[in-house]
């Protein structure tokens, strides 16, 4: 029914060598048209959905921005991240994955906030995921909560995340905002 175009600025799990969402949406749009398009990845606001119409998307697949509303499901420490988070603390990895024993295949790594372990672990995947100890000390330091118990996945685009409105007033204030930039963009 629907393309999800993810660019590799989305918080998650995404290709390891995927594209930008400005370029691949686009492309995607082309592609598979008449199918409509979401735009993913690195839209927090009103411009990031103004811009993914403008690419021809249909709309937008927001994550980051919706888990800081007062009705997201989760854990209030991540609230708190994503509101303190900025885009160069966000890194691409399977670090997290690796420790946690996910089953994520390697090739789609995920987009987190900073951790002690990507600090750690960082270019040593394989070590990692050759040392059952390493991976038994990583549930250890949550269970005595020296780390955070889950990632907190965020897209690039974090650091337009400032308030922790409600999803019944985030929505039309992205709508207003776009129609904003749109309006802007069309008197240039």
């Amino acid at each position: 029914d629907v393309i999800v175009a993810q660019g590799t600025e989305s918080g998650g799990h995404g290709a390891r060598h995927g594209r930008s969402t400005l370029p691949f949406v686009p492309a995607v749009v082309d592609l598979v048209d008449p199918v409509p398009v979401l735009a993913a990845g690195g839209i927090a606001d009103g411009r990031g959905v103004a811009a993914a119409l403008v690419l021809g998307a249909a709309g937008a697949l927001i994550g980051t921005r919706f888990q800081a509303t007062t009705e997201a499901l989760v854990d209030p420490s991540i609230t708190k991240a994503i509101l303190e988070g900025r885009g160069r603390d966000t890194e691409r990895s399977t670090v997290l994955d690796i420790a946690r024993g996910s089953r994520w295949p390697a090739k789609y790594p995920a987009r987190t906030l900073g951790h002690p372990y990507l600090d750690h672990w960082r270019g040593r995947e394989a070590e990692l995921a050759a040392d059952p100890q390493a991976r038994q000390n990583y549930q250890d330091d949550v269970a005595r909560g020296t780390v955070p118990p889950l990632p907190v996945w965020a897209g690039e685009a974090v650091d337009l995340i400032t308030d922790l409105p409600s999803a019944t007033d985030l929505v039309p204030a992205l709508a207003a905002q776009a129609q904003e930039a749109l309006t802007r963009a069309g008197r240039r």
